[in-house]
């Protein structure tokens, strides 16, 4: 593809993402998304055929965007344990639009006729065994509790993620997404308080 025609992709996925955004799936429609992006509504068909699709490469671009910026993280901090989560909060409250788009998609996609669907059960899948591996290799790197279970932990961790995005949004911005999700973290390092 031409740099023009990636220009041209790039530019449909952010105004895509901003309708999808503040209007949801079934508010905004391709001839909408093509006149904000300054393309006709063929020009876009081009590219993305159904709105189904469209909305998949939003999903698709800004998760592995995501992806990308944590295992920066992790490498520049030596593997540090909740690092890469802490840098994608950082990155979500710096800048929340990917996080509004994010939990509106979500909601919808709970019903099993939405296109997003099985995108966000397969998505949710794979960070929870993902999370869950990297729980795991903290315990035997001592770094986490011995006596937590790894899959209970990818379990909370997912759902104070996106729990506090959520708040921060209600709150217009106002609320910490970095120090809740730090202190998660550290309880899951301190000692058993069974112990």
């Amino acid at each position: 593809m031409s740099k023009r025609g990636e220009a041209r992709r790039a530019q449909v996925i952010d105004v895509a993402l901003r309708l999808f955004a503040a209007h949801g799936f079934r508010g905004v429609s391709l001839a909408t998304i093509a006149q904000e992006a300054g393309i006709s509504e063929p020009g876009l068909i081009h590219h993305y055929p159904t709105k189904a699709e469209l909305l998949l490469a939003v999903l698709d671009h800004y998760e592995a965007g995501n992806r990308e910026l944590m295992a920066t993280a992790w490498e520049r901090s030596g593997g540090e344990y909740g690092g890469a989560w802490l840098a994608l909060a950082a990155a979500h409250e710096a800048d929340p639009t990917f996080i509004r788009f994010f939990t509106v998609l979500a909601a919808e996609s709970v019903a099993p006729d939405h296109p997003a669907h099985d995108w966000f059960v397969e998505r949710y899948e794979r960070v929870r065994t993902g999370i869950a591996q990297m729980f795991a290799a903290a315990q035997q790197a001592g770094d986490v509790r011995l006596e937590l279970d790894p899959d209970l932990c990818a379990r909370q961790l997912v759902a104070m993620f996106d729990g506090i995005q959520l708040q921060y949004l209600l709150a217009g911005g106002a609320l910490d997404l970095v120090a809740p999700l730090r202190e998660l973290l550290r309880s899951f390092t301190g000692a058993s308080s069974t112990a």
